[in-house]
């Protein structure tokens, strides 16, 4: 089976997911209601639950069980790790991990001009999300944290330290996007392949979060999913585009991840109830759809893509 490798890495993420509620039975009389633990946390700490990994960090200590959402978070990589070290590849390790190099093969001063076109483009769509929220009736304002001297470190934070995106790029562009591309599949095909996968990944957090139970089956179905499928398969041509742009470092991935998932609320400040439902998840994706538009019209199918 010429695809062999990324079906049992997908197969691993769905079995390295069902560990968690294993390890909440063992550990915590099988409760997943992390949103109650996060908020004790919160609560003792002072600190609010982001998705800030130096915050979840400090969280983790005083509430150890929010590591198993963090463990979930890297599942991906986990499950590409395992994935490798079961394989007889020459060199395997170093070129998994040589991804974490900024710019592999690319001089500093064409990857900081990628890098300064990644930021203002993705805090322009951010901007224009927040605009088309306004303008079609969304409740959304921003938050206090974008005034004043600390909004540029804050975006520097979303960008580089957002769990969702440091923990599980690794996986999803780290490997079983290059994996793919480099056995010959059309990297538009990829990226959209992988944000399918990486969409329906989520679909276990929904079930076992209270999503589904939240919002109905068929709205579900209908509403919610597709439109978090449209978002996760945008930022996956998007972050498909920038890595393949700069020689296949998972880095840009981040940023595209980091920044997109909008920890700070440049799109309109949301609670987690807000953002996990049909009209946050679609009003963000289409102006990244249209982003992603773009980048094809410059790039063709290939999206950047040289096989080294």
């Amino acid at each position: 089976m010429k695809y062999r490798s990324f079906n049992i890495y997908y197969l691993l993420t769905f079995i390295l997911l069902g560990l968690i509620p294993v390890l909440a039975m063992v550990f915590n009389d099988g409760s997943m209601d992390f949103d109650a633990i996060a908020a004790r946390a919160s609560k003792a700490t002072g600190l609010a639950w982001t998705s800030n990994l130096l915050v979840v960090l400090r969280l983790i200590a005083y509430e150890p069980l929010l590591l198993l959402l963090l463990l979930g978070s890297l599942v991906p990589a986990l499950a590409a790790i395992l994935t490798l070290a079961f394989s007889n590849r020459e060199r395997k390790w170093s070129n998994f991990f040589g991804r974490l190099h900024p710019a592999k093969g690319v001089n500093w001063r064409q990857s900081l001009g990628v890098y300064t076109e990644i930021f203002l483009l993705l805090l322009f769509g951010l901007l224009v999300t927040f605009g088309f929220r306004k303008l079609t009736g969304g409740h959304y304002e921003w938050s206090e944290n974008l005034f004043g001297w600390h909004l540029i470190p804050s975006i520097l934070i979303i960008a580089f330290l957002d769990q969702g995106a440091i923990l599980e790029e690794l996986g999803w562009r780290g490997y079983a996007t290059p994996e793919l591309q480099d056995q010959g599949m059309n990297p538009l095909k990829v990226a959209l392949a992988i944000g399918v996968c990486w969409g329906l990944w989520h679909v276990p957090r929904d079930v076992t979060t209270g999503v589904i139970e939240r919002l109905g089956w068929l709205p579900y179905l209908l509403l919610y999913l597709p439109s978090f499928l449209l978002g996760t398969i945008t930022v996956s041509i998007i972050a498909s585009f920038y890595m393949n742009k700069l020689g296949g470092s998972v880095i840009p991935a981040i940023v595209v991840h980091g920044i997109t998932n909008d920890a700070i609320g440049l799109s309109g400040a949301a609670s987690i109830v807000e953002a996990l439902t049909p009209y946050h998840q679609i009003t963000r994706a289409i102006p990244f759809a249209i982003m992603a538009g773009i980048l094809l019209v410059r790039s063709g199918s290939q999206l950047c893509y040289q096989k080294v």
